[in-house]
């Protein structure tokens, strides 16, 4: 089992110039339509310019639907309570929380990467194995604004509806799941992965790019599966409940751009096979 997974899953749950398929799909029935779009959190410089089908969504879209109203969530108020909500507010350490030895290997990992370990002994495990992630892909160069913020940004440049499917509140219940596992299983086992975030990243970006969800299940759905609370509150509950949403974007008279991690878009509890089992007609967008 690799809990990496479940890192990139929330940091998600992250080419060519080929023709490809790309990660966006037009969404028709009863005459109206929207456009799903599966994002990438993080990426890099060299992942930009994105497949042209994210444009051709965008532009034709008054509208744009995220997982969360991101200036919501990295306001003053959503940062504070985010962090409060991870962070240990009892004088409790991850020192404290986790076995010796695995605490000693947390430190070694934090001296290699010049990282004080005070700047993360007070996070809850779920949220410091985040951090690490971060910090990793920092260093790998995959800290550049993904596909959400992005298009967000243009979004509001550009005066578009923009709205989210979860509350914040919703939202940071969901980042709190990481923090209900197994503490030492928790951080030994993303710390034993570390090494693969490069290549993991890259599978996951070019199975996104190419909007191949055969791949992105593959390689991802199958070790969430392992944690099946935890695939219930990432991915299945959360399906579930945006398809009340996505169902509700029939009946307007204005087109919206969905766009939502790639990782809700793959598997048979995937978005894109509750939508067709809803009598949805689904197109992919090419490059």
């Amino acid at each position: 089992m690799r809990l990496l997974t479940q890192i990139f899953c929330l940091a998600l749950l992250l080419l060519s110039n080929a023709l490809w398929a790309a990660s966006v799909w037009k969404v028709s029935k009863d005459g109206q339509h929207f456009y799903l779009a599966g994002t990438v959190h993080v990426l890099s410089k060299s992942d930009y310019p994105l497949p042209t089908a994210y444009d051709t969504a965008f532009n034709a879209s008054s509208h744009l639907l995220f997982e969360t109203d991101l200036n919501v969530l990295t306001s003053p108020a959503g940062l504070t309570k985010m962090m409060l909500q991870n962070t240990y507010t009892d004088g409790k350490t991850l020192e404290q929380v986790l076995s010796a030895g695995v605490y000693q290997q947390l430190k070694a990992y934090a001296t290699e990467r010049n990282m004080p370990i005070a700047a993360i002994s007070r996070f809850k495990p779920g949220f410091a194995t985040m951090m690490l992630a971060m910090v990793e892909m920092k260093r790998i160069g995959a800290a550049e604004t993904g596909v959400d913020l992005h298009y967000m940004q243009l979004g509001q440049q550009q005066g578009k509806g923009i709205a989210g499917l979860e509350t914040m509140d919703e939202h940071l219940a969901v980042l709190d799941g990481m923090n209900q596992l197994d503490p030492d299983l928790t951080i030994s086992s993303t710390l034993n992965d570390m090494h693969k975030v490069e290549s993991q990243l890259a599978d996951m970006k070019q199975a996104w790019r190419s909007g191949d969800t055969a791949k992105l299940e593959q390689l991802f759905i199958g070790d969430l599966k392992q944690i099946p609370q935890l695939y219930e509150i990432l991915l299945v509950n959360r399906n579930h409940a945006w398809m009340e949403q996505l169902k509700a974007l029939s009946s307007e008279q204005h087109v919206t751009m969905v766009l939502v991690g790639a990782l809700h878009l793959a598997g048979d509890d995937g978005l894109l096979k509750l939508l067709q089992q809803q009598g949805y007609l689904l197109s992919q967008l090419t490059e």
